[in-house]
C-alpha cells in the first residue's frame, strides 16, 4: 500500500489562502506522520494477533499461583475475640500466643458456681463458733473440778464417788465438743459436687479459648477483628509454615501432553524477573481459575491442574496465592526436555 501526498496544500505548503507561512517546510513532514499514524491505528489489532499467534507458536503461557504450605486456626467453642497479638507477616515460634478468646457467659456462669461453693453462711458459723467457745469455758470448768476433787480425795476429804461425778461431767463436756466438731465438719452433697465439677470444666474451656501456635512459621492472614463473635470452626487466622511452595500451573487441556513429570518451565514472577522451575506432579485434576488470574471479560473455565517447584525462591516472593506466569516451550523446539 502506498500513499500519494499530491494535494494542493502538499504541492505548495508555503501558501495558505495565498499568505506565505513561514513554518511551512515543516507541514509536509507533518501530513506524512499523521497518514503514518492513521495507519498504524489501523493495523495495530492485527499486528497484536499476528504477535500473539508467532508467541503461541514458541511458548505455552499459563496463569500460575505459588502456593506456600499453611494451616488455619479456628475457633474450637463460640466466643468473642478479646485480643489479637500478631500483625499480617509476623514469624511466630510454635507455642506462642497468637489470639484470646472470651466467652462472657462462661464467665458470668463460673462466678456465680464460684460465688455458691465458697460463699459461707455467716449467720451459722458465727452460732458455731460462740457454742464451741461455751463448751470450751465448761470443759475448763470440768476439768478444774475434777482437779479439786481428785486432791481432796488424795486428802481424804472427799469420797470416789464424787471423783467420779465430776470425771463424769468432764466427759460429757468432752463429749459434747467431739459432736459439735463432727456437725461443723463440712458434708460434700452432690449439688456442690457437681457445682465443682462444672467450675473446672469452665475454668478448663476458658484456659483452652487461649490458642496457641502449634509449630514454627508466619502469619498470613488475619480473617477477625477484636470484638467480632465467632462460632466453633470459624477461621481466625492463616499460619504459613516453613516448606517447599507449590506452584499450581492452570493448563489448557489442549497442552496437557506438554506438561509431563520433570518438563522444565520458566516463572515469570510480577516484576518480570524469571525463574526456572520443574513439574512435580502431573495433572492433578480440573480446576477453575482463580478470579485475578483470568484475563479481563473471560468467561469462568476450568482448566487442568499442574503443581510445579521453584527452587531457591527468594525471601521477599514467599507470598501466598501470588499470581505468576508459566511458560512452556513446545516439544517440537530443540532446546525443549
Amino acid at each position: 500500500m502506498k500513499i500519494k501526498f499530491s494535494s494542493a496544500k502538499e504541492q505548495q505548503p508555503a501558501q495558505e489562502q495565498g499568505l506565505h507561512v513561514l513554518y511551512a517546510p515543516g507541514k509536509r513532514m507533518a501530513f506524512r506522520l499523521r497518514w503514518y499514524l492513521i495507519l498504524l491505528a489501523v493495523v495495530s489489532p492485527l499486528l497484536w494477533l499476528v504477535v500473539r499467534w508467532a508467541f503461541a507458536l514458541w511458548l505455552i503461557e499459563a496463569p500460575a499461583q505459588l502456593h506456600l504450605p499453611s494451616g488455619e486456626l479456628r475457633a474450637r467453642d463460640g466466643a468473642q475475640v478479646s485480643q489479637l497479638l500478631v500483625q499480617p507477616g509476623q514469624r511466630v515460634k510454635a507455642g506462642e500466643v497468637l489470639v484470646r478468646l472470651d466467652n462472657p457467659e462462661w464467665r458470668a456462669r463460673r462466678f456465680l458456681l464460684a460465688a455458691a461453693v465458697d460463699a459461707p453462711d455467716m449467720i451459722e458459723r458465727e452460732a458455731l463458733e460462740r457454742e464451741r467457745a461455751l463448751l470450751e469455758v465448761l470443759l475448763s470448768r470440768a476439768q478444774a473440778r475434777v482437779d479439786q476433787m481428785q486432791r481432796l480425795f488424795d486428802n481424804g476429804a472427799a469420797t470416789r464417788g464424787e471423783l467420779l461425778s465430776a470425771a463424769d461431767q468432764r466427759d460429757a463436756r468432752l463429749r459434747d465438743i467431739y459432736q459439735l466438731a463432727q456437725r461443723t465438719r463440712p458434708a460434700v452433697s452432690v449439688d456442690q459436687r457437681q457445682r465443682e465439677l462444672e467450675l473446672a470444666w469452665l475454668d478448663n474451656r476458658l484456659q483452652a479459648l487461649e490458642l496457641r501456635a502449634e509449630e514454627d512459621g508466619k502469619v498470613g492472614e488475619i480473617l477477625v477483628a477484636p470484638g467480632e463473635n465467632v462460632g466453633p470452626g470459624t477461621p481466625l487466622l492463616r499460619l504459613e509454615r516453613d516448606g517447599e511452595a507449590q506452584v499450581w500451573v492452570y493448563l489448557h487441556p489442549r497442552h496437557a501432553a506438554d506438561a509431563v513429570v520433570g518438563k522444565s518451565l520458566t516463572l515469570v514472577f510480577p516484576d518480570g524477573s524469571k525463574r526456572p522451575a520443574q513439574v512435580m506432579q502431573t495433572v492433578d485434576d480440573a480446576a477453575s481459575v482463580p478470579l485475578e488470574l483470568r484475563p479481563p471479560f473471560s468467561a469462568p473455565t476450568r482448566s487442568l491442574r499442574v503443581i510445579a517447584r521453584v527452587d531457591d525462591l527468594p525471601e521477599r516472593w514467599r507470598i501466598d496465592r501470588l499470581g505468576l506466569k508459566a511458560r512452556f516451550p513446545h516439544d517440537w523446539l530443540p532446546f525443549a526436555d
